[in-house]
């Protein structure tokens, strides 16, 4: 009898663990690794400045350049990460359409979101255990609408009554 072991100690599930958490958190784990770059070059600069190899404005002025730097990728990150949302949900609500949201939601960072409203709209409305959510029902016990196929129907059980009955 051969011997297993658990996936979890395993390094295929590891791996396998790994990969789905840089999946779930790929954003918050970029903002991370901006922020530990940022505050590293914050502790240099810091260090530079008390061995007195460094003069305070020019701290001052690197310190500004890193800033300036981690808030434009921050932002480039964050741009990046909103136009996904409703893709996010299309794909959570198993919508019809995922990859044309998808698409779109690319080309709304070209339109500068104009159409991101109207993708999130589009991504909302379908939910799987009530489809598009377009069907009348009724809560009592009232006739339901009369539509072309309950019209069909009856004519269909008329002329049958007529056909068992002989007449016409």
């Amino acid at each position: 009898m051969a011997a297993t072991s658990h996936p979890e100690t395993s390094s295929g599930g590891l791996r396998h663990r790994v990969a789905q958490l840089s999946q779930r958190r790929f954003w918050l784990s970029k903002w991370v690794v901006a922020a530990i770059v940022a505050g590293a070059i914050f502790v240099v600069g810091l260090l530079l400045l008390v061995t007195r190899n460094l003069d305070f404005d020019t701290f001052l002025n690197y310190f500004a350049l890193g800033l300036l730097i981690f808030v434009f990728i921050t932002l480039f990150y964050g741009i990046i990460a909103i136009h996904d949302i409703p893709y996010e949900i299309a794909q959570h609500r198993d919508h019809p359409h995922q990859d044309a949201i998808h698409a779109a939601g690319w080309v709304s960072l070209f339109t500068l979101h104009a159409i991101w409203p109207f993708l999130w709209i589009w991504a909302m409305l379908y939910r799987p255990d009530r489809g598009w959510g377009l069907k009348h029902t009724t809560t009592d016990n009232a006739v339901a609408p009369y539509n072309g196929v309950d019209r069909l129907e009856r004519r269909l059980d008329e002329l049958e009554r007529r056909i068992e009955t002989g007449t016409r």
